[in-house]
């Protein structure tokens, strides 16, 4: 089984992750987990630290990493949530997916709470736990956040901010009235840039995610040898750690030069979820980049897998370097089922760095692709 220690981000000013579009008018809502290898990566580089001593077990063949990350999910107070899979029919009866009062529900949800992921391993049946179709319904054992965005069990109310239980008097929210309530709300600042020639001004938009109080992004690490020294007397995990409370202040994503991606860290109880066998159905929780062939057919095209693309690109920003493009990458994306092979570890991490005809870039650019999933229950029956 593995045991996450999970990190909870608290974000000061709004976070702005870019989707490898030319627009800074789009941002995603969650931080995925090669966005923050990435971040730990540089930020060892700027410490003036050995960035191949870092990597060296993470591009080694097989890959023998330290520790393994999840991407990063919303949570509220106390309650944490997971990505929703990308095949339903894995928590839901057949029924239930084909009746048309549950279609736009169940489309609507993205994040299911660590309460109903629980369930859902121990193999019991979610039809249950969905929220009311009618928003003026009381719920019963289901409720609904974000406008139905994020899912969790009624009996987890109590683990959510005050603000968010609370009316302002004091007394308890009615549950039916979470539905209407933001964890998060994406906005659009507008900024101005000035040409250097004749000084004239462009107004141009730039998206961020704002987060309300006592809510944030938390992202999991399964620490395999956490005593492993890195250098003498720094073990890997201490360097981590080191690494992350420099983040603190430095941000992560982009437009850090405007405020955005500071946050305050704070490190909460172990998590232990069943972790799949092989042959067993997974539900990544992390971005996944097959490393050959054969871990292509064996993951992705038996049992019950089922996956969603996604096409990393963007910018890459090297000291002493110009910032370039990067290779474009197809990663599987957290949320998919895949079928849990023999390895320990699935996934590599993939150089991404630009190739040119004149010459070459001068160092690897790697993107994290190591699976890490956790055990997921099969088609449910009609």
């Amino acid at each position: 089984m593995p045991h996450l220690t999970a990190y909870h981000l608290a974000f000061k000013s709004g976070l702005h992750v870019g989707q490898g579009a030319e627009s800074l008018e789009e941002t995603l809502g969650h931080l995925p987990a090669d966005t923050l290898f990435a971040a730990l990566v540089q930020t060892w580089r700027h410490l003036g630290e050995d960035v191949e001593a870092w990597l060296q077990p993470f591009t080694q063949e097989p890959p023998n990493p330290p520790f393994r990350l999840t991407s990063g999910f919303p949570f509220a107070g106390q309650v944490r949530f997971y990505p929703m899979p990308v095949d339903l029919s894995s928590l839901f009866s057949t029924q239930t997916l084909r009746d048309a009062r549950y279609g736009k529900r169940l489309k609507r949800i993205r994040y299911l709470s660590e309460g109903l992921v629980r369930k859902a391993q121990a193999g019991e049946s979610l039809d249950a736990y969905l929220f009311p179709p009618g928003e003026d319904e009381e719920p019963d054992r289901g409720v609904a956040l974000q406008g139905g965005t994020l899912w969790l069990l009624r009996d987890e109310i109590e683990g959510l901010p005050e603000s968010l239980r609370n009316l302002k008097n004091g007394t308890k929210r009615p549950p039916r009235a979470l539905r209407f309530l933001p964890i998060w709300q994406e906005q659009e600042v507008p900024r101005v840039t000035v040409n250097r020639i004749n000084q004239g001004s462009t107004i141009y938009h730039s998206a961020r995610v704002v987060f309300a109080p006592g809510c944030g992004l938390w992202f999991g690490v399964e620490w395999l040898r956490p005593n492993e020294e890195l250098r003498p007397n720094l073990s890997f995990k201490a360097a981590f750690e080191h690494v992350l409370h420099t983040l603190e202040q430095q941000g992560l994503g982009g437009e850090r030069t405007s405020g955005y991606g500071a946050f305050t860290v704070t490190q909460t109880e172990d998590i232990t979820l069943a972790s799949p066998e092989p042959g067993q159905c997974g539900l990544l929780l992390s971005r996944y980049h097959p490393r050959t062939q054969e871990e292509i057919a064996a993951s992705l095209q038996k049992g019950d897998s089922a996956i969603s693309l996604v096409a990393v690109g963007g910018w890459l920003h090297s000291m002493g370097q110009a910032a370039q493009r990067r290779k474009r990458v197809w990663l599987i994306g957290e949320g998919s089922l895949v079928t849990w092979a023999e390895q320990p570890v699935l996934g590599n991490l993939c150089d991404v760095r630009p190739e040119y005809h004149s010459q070459t870039f001068p160092h690897p650019v790697y993107r994290y692709g190591l699976a890490l999933a956790i055990t997921w229950p099969g088609i449910q029956q009609a």
